[in-house]
């Protein structure tokens, strides 16, 4: 009968290693996973500020453009069609484009004859 308990035992002992061992081992991928998850909520945490920051950037500048613009066509459009306000706010429009162009180009072009150099 000792023989029997012996092997009992035995049996017992190697399923309890065996089960210490697998339940190691789905520690150790919880812990893997835990870093990997922790990783990214780091990495979340600091470019938070970061897109805080272009989010009210953005907002600003659309709103800055949509202000200028909606106000210049509001005001072009209840102006009469044929008068003289309404041709200085085209020809004005016009030269501030062709100066802006103009400027540009300007700007650009040392930039050019530096690289020939």
């Amino acid at each position: 009968m000792k023989v029997i308990a012996d092997k009992t035992a035995e049996k017992a002992t190697v399923e309890n290693v065996t089960e210490t061992v697998k339940k190691s081992k789905i520690a150790l991928v919880g812990i893997k996973k835990g870093a990997i998850a922790a990783k990214q909520a780091a990495t979340k945490i600091a470019s938070a500020p970061s897109r805080l920051f272009d989010n009210a950037l953005y907002g600003a500048c659309y709103g800055i453009s949509y202000g200028a613009v909606f106000t210049s066509l509001v005001i072009v459009k209840i102006l009469p069609t044929n008068s003289l306000v309404t041709k200085a706010f085209h020809d004005g429009s016009k030269v501030a484009r062709k100066d802006f162009k103009t400027r540009q180009e300007k700007h650009v072009a040392p930039e050019d004859s530096k690289m020939v150099n």
